[in-house]
């Protein structure tokens, strides 16, 4: 091996440090002295920026991306990532403060420095993360889910394990480990996060990886149940219709759904009968109602599974053409619903389903007013603000401008639009929504393309429950960064099998180099020991560091 390889091979275990990191030790990151998102900000920043210029240091003395890896000249998503970062240093320019706007700190620090730091760490993943990793990262991040879930829980119940709240104005559950609260937080980590741990689940073969992956996949059902943001059911009903729809759904993926099932509707019986007969705090979520039919959801996902198995006896049947129609009809059926709801005065009331299907300010929590103002301030501008916006983190301040003696108390609740897309044409106006847009699109095109390749499908499905949670949620500095890693991990997916260069046969086979070339494969303890004990070190000292390098945001 020369030395070219094996720079390159640090540089791929230091891709897989930093992968773990992120999407696995970084949500659990806490910190006892306040709830403000300055903590996670500074920490994913110093995190994102050591891992970048340490591989940039590996570039320079030799380290090289194997060939496809960036294509400069002909890869479209290079090209609009760098529409991205051009959009978002011109919108700071031109911001109402610029200087607010680089840092984000008129919003929840997203702001230009998170654009280009979550620009250059996407190049630094896309080129040396190694394409072999996601069984592992699937693992790893399904206990990082039952951890958060099991946390959350405790906090439901108001038991607080490190005594937080002591020192902290804002009691809100789960406010221990999330630094802006459940809402913000939680729902998009378990949006992106769910979809990884539960197909992990629906792919695993044999007893050991059923039993690996379906642990984590319980507490993913639990997750459903309890945290309280209907963008996670947006989320992840999103990324079962991309589901459904693919050639590769059959009756093995139907029977491993159904188990899922009867995780979520275990899970949600158990705590419908915990609100009933014991204290608990926080509101209750959508897909939490279904407690009220929690065994019998739970017997039905049992004699779904029974049927699949006994019946079919290991045979798989293709179900993506009665899957395609599903979808179609229940895309169908909510959009009528939806329009007969709000244009039908006479329509009758569906419940708890008109909180979702009538729009008005009211909608989600008062949403419906943040999208309002926010699209009444954008059409307020001038020209050239429509096309550059106002600057990252300056919706407030743009909305009470806007406002001015009219503007209301519940108006000034609002520091973000409450929908990424919206908040995207506001802060960086039509050529800042545009570029996000072409960015998604092209990678979205390409997984579509290439969606049987390993690791395609659950990159993509997590991909596509947090763009559909963005609808009605806030792109907070916790999040954004693990969904460009994602990204950069889909274009990995989506080369060829990229094999290992062979090592140069010695010239002389001894008896100790047969011993050698005979040594099995390390295990998968041995194999990812190393990798996550130095991912919680290398998350420590950035968290640590990030005190001293950033200290004046505090």
């Amino acid at each position: 091996m020369n030395q070219t390889q094996q720079l390159r091979r640090l540089a791929e275990r230091s891709a897989a440090v930093l992968l773990v990191a992120a999407l696995c030790v970084f949500p659990l990151y806490i910190d006892k002295f306040s709830n403000l998102g300055v903590v996670k900000f500074t920490a994913i920043c110093t995190l994102c920026w050591a891992f970048t210029l340490w591989v940039g240091a590996l570039a320079a003395v030799g380290a090289r991306p194997l060939p496809g890896r960036l294509p400069w000249r002909s890869d479209h998503a290079l090209r609009a990532l760098g529409a991205v970062v051009v959009s978002g240093v011109v919108s700071t320019v031109l911001s109402l403060s610029p200087q607010a706007s680089f840092w984000g700190l008129g919003g929840y620090y997203g702001g230009c420095m998170m654009v280009l730091f979550t620009a250059a760490v996407y190049l630094a993943a896309r080129a040396f993360a190694p394409q072999k990793i996601l069984n592992g990262l699937a693992f790893c991040l399904g206990i990082t889910t039952a951890l958060v879930t099991v946390l959350y829980v405790l906090n439901i119940f108001n038991i607080d394990l490190i005594g937080t709240y002591a020192d902290t104005a804002v009691v809100e559950r789960a406010q221990f480990f999330s630094t802006l609260g459940q809402k913000n937080f939680c729902s998009g980590f378990m949006a992106f996060a769910l979809p990884l741990v539960f197909y992990a689940f629906l792919a695993a073969r044999g007893v050991r990886h059923t039993v690996l992956y379906g642990i984590p996949a319980f507490f993913g059902g639990l997750a459903l149940a309890v945290v309280d943001a209907e963008g996670l059911a947006l989320g992840i009903g999103a990324a079962v219709l991309v589901l459904l729809c693919q050639k590769d759904f059959t009756t093995r993926t139907l029977r491993r759904v159904a188990v899922i099932g009867s995780f979520f509707f275990f899970n949600a019986g158990w705590m419908q009968y915990m609100r009933t007969h014991v204290y608990t705090q926080g509101g209750k979520p959508m897909l939490a109602a279904l407690g009220h039919v929690g065994w019998t959801g739970f017997f039905v996902c049992l004699a779904v599974w029974a049927v699949l198995y006994f019946g079919l006896r290991g045979r798989e049947i293709p179900l993506y053409k009665a899957g395609r129609a599903v979808a179609g009809v229940m895309l169908l059926g909510a959009v009528v619903l939806a329009l007969l709801a709000n244009f039908w005065p006479g329509f009758p009331s569906l419940g708890r389903l008109d909180d979702v299907l009538i729009f008005n300010d009211d909608w989600g929590t008062y949403r419906g007013i943040a999208w309002r103002i926010t699209a009444e301030t954008w059409l307020a501008q001038p020209l050239w603000r429509k096309l550059f916006g106002v600057g990252p983190g300056m919706m407030h301040t743009a909305v009470a401008a806007w406002a001015g003696a009219d503007i209301t108390a519940r108006m000034k609740t609002f520091y973000a639009a409450h929908n990424e897309y919206l908040e995207l044409l506001l802060t960086t106006g039509v050529a800042g929504l545009a570029a996000w847009l072409w960015f998604v699109a092209v990678h979205l095109r390409k997984a579509a393309k290439n969606w049987l390749r390993p690791g395609v499908a659950p990159v993509t499905l997590a991909l596509v429950s947090y763009l559909a949670h963005a609808a009605i949620s806030i792109r907070v500095s916790m999040i954004f960064p693990e969904i460009m890693l994602l990204f950069a991990l889909l274009q990995v997916f989506c080369l060829p099998p990229e094999e290992a260069q062979p090592e140069p046969a010695p010239k002389k086979r001894d008896k100790k180099t047969k011993q050698l070339q005979a040594e099995p494969q390390p295990g998968l303890v041995r194999l990812w020991g190393p990798v996550i004990v130095s991912a919680v070190v290398m998350m420590a000292v950035c968290g640590g560091a990030s005190r001293v390098i950033f200290g004046f945001l505090y």
